[in-house]
């Protein structure tokens, strides 16, 4: 059965029982997804309750950014909105309508945001009073710093019912140090002796320097663009994968619909059968 996308609810589905799912500790989902199918089921809601059935069950990380944007609304909301900021700084910089330091400066209060946020993170326990593993937690910074740029992972943190971890792509240039600039790379050897040198040659010409600086400029934005576009495309993609199975979803459906109409006629047609024959038996019943 595919899995369900708890941020888009059909109709008839309640939408605060599956919110309630997503608030429970991991071990408890699954019988209370399955009760709250069973529930439905014999309410007479067969279709909301095998849409319920397909609730995927969050993994670790999922389950551990749920919970942190449920219980700490605050920190969860300046991620939000640093998420947006970043992002309208970005598509500013790659339009040329924004310059580095804005964009640097977004950056930078996302990670800050992000830091702040998870910090909150040990303290939440699941049912058996376990803090977080190492791993659960590196997932949950990625899947915060996806919120930027991920349509689907920012409708499941505001909702608070991701159900996987996700990847930030299209941050790659900021996604290291969360908002802060990579470390410098190891000096070489040898290194002293060629500064010195340099500093006793006679510093480049505006015209030269201005160039690289433009030339610096244009390979980030090059990064970025490319960056984003794989963001993207990777949306298009799932979108696409969502509308195949939407598709067959929908061909067997009418495919029910036809052998079903199919064999009313045929119940139909022995109806009138049978009661063509009632008429019958009741005026010979009549003449004898």
């Amino acid at each position: 059965m595919a899995d369900n996308d708890p941020t888009q609810l059909p109709k008839g589905v309640p939408e605060d029982a599956v919110d309630a799912l997503y608030g429970l500790p991991l071990d408890e989902f699954t019988p209370r997804r399955d009760e709250l199918a069973k529930e439905l089921r014999s309410g007479g809601q067969r279709e909301q309750a095998a849409w319920v059935k397909g609730l995927r069950k969050p993994s670790a990380a999922a389950w551990l950014v749920n919970q942190l944007s449920r219980t700490q609304k605050k920190e969860a909301r300046r991620v939000l909105d640093s998420g947006d900021a970043l992002r309208a700084a970005q598509d500013q910089a790659l339009a040329g309508k924004g310059g580095r330091d804005e964009l640097g400066s977004a950056a930078a209060e996302h990670g800050d945001a992000m830091r702040t946020l998870l910090a909150k993170a040990p303290g939440l326990l699941d049912s058996k009073g376990g803090s977080p593993s190492q791993a659960a937690l590196e997932r949950a910074a990625e899947t915060l710093r996806a919120v930027a740029l991920d349509e689907q992972a920012r409708a499941g943190f505001a909702s608070g019912r991701l159900t996987r971890e996700h990847q930030a792509a299209g941050l790659g240039f900021m996604a290291p140090g969360d908002g802060e600039p990579a470390a410098p790379p190891a000096r070489r050897k040898g290194a002293t002796r060629g500064k010195e040198r340099r500093a006793a040659e006679p510093p480049p010409d505006k015209a030269a320097k201005a160039a690289a600086e433009e030339r610096e400029r244009a390979r980030a934005a090059i990064s970025e663009a490319k960056s984003l576009h794989l963001a993207r495309k990777q949306k298009v993609a799932e979108l696409e994968r969502e509308l195949g199975r939407a598709e067959r979803e929908a061909q067997s459906a009418q495919r029910r619909v036809d052998k079903t109409a199919a064999a009313l006629e045929r119940a139909r047609e022995k109806e009138a059968d049978s009661q063509t024959r009632l008429e019958e038996a009741e005026a010979a019943a009549k003449r004898s």
